[in-house]
């Protein structure tokens, strides 16, 4: 199986047939003007780092980027993403905040999610009320901050070998949210021990 994704003027080839993969290469060098660059370390904010241990993915360049745009790289580190002390409703008499800088934040974080299924449910969280924002939403999401500077380097490591068994985990808070009394509910997927899949929804 040969996968070709493209975005822009970037592309990446991956398959389990290297002839495939130059076969492909060829084909494309007679149409368009492409230069390999090897094995893969950096695509659209994800660095790629490969050991005999496995693939290990992360957006350290990014988070550090998103940190030093927020004035948050000089921060004090905290050790969890959200303020268990607030629950967020609709904001009530909390005064409203920039509605496109928070979007704009909001935005940044969720692609963090790509790397960082731990901050998942906070981002979920936050991004529930970006049509009004208030700033104890702003804070919410700046709570975050902190936390990304404590685990800068963290990511996800695909192991190699191993087996194919796969494991699925579900939770859910019952009536979690102050507003309309919804539940969060979320949910992991491992295959082989490698976490694959995971999401955080009210």
């Amino acid at each position: 199986m040969t996968v070709l994704i493209v975005y822009v003027n970037d592309i990446l080839i991956t398959s389990d047939d290297t002839n495939e993969i130059q076969n492909l290469s060829k084909n494309l060098s007679q149409e368009f003007d492409i230069k390999s660059l090897g094995r893969l370390r950096y695509f659209l904010g994800i660095e790629v780092a490969h050991s005999k241990e496995g693939i290990f993915i992360s957006q350290h360049k990014y988070t550090v980027d998103l940190l030093q745009e927020t004035r948050q790289l000089a921060c004090k580190p905290i050790v969890t993403p959200v303020d268990i002390n607030v629950k967020l409703g609709a904001g009530g008499d909390s005064p409203p905040v920039n509605k496109e800088s928070f979007q704009r934040l909001i935005e940044k974080l969720i692609y963090l999610n790509h790397t960082r299924p731990n901050v998942a449910y906070a981002v979920s969280s936050s991004s529930q009320f970006m049509n009004d924002p208030r700033e104890i939403h702003l804070q919410a999401a700046y709570h975050i901050l902190p936390y990304l500077k404590n685990t800068i380097g963290q990511g996800l490591l695909f192991s190699r070998g191993g087996d194919s068994i796969v494991e699925i985990y579900t939770d859910a808070n019952d009536v979690g949210s102050v507003s309309d009394r919804r539940s969060t509910s979320g949910y992991c997927s491992f295959v082989g021990g490698n976490l694959v899949l995971w999401r955080s929804k009210k």
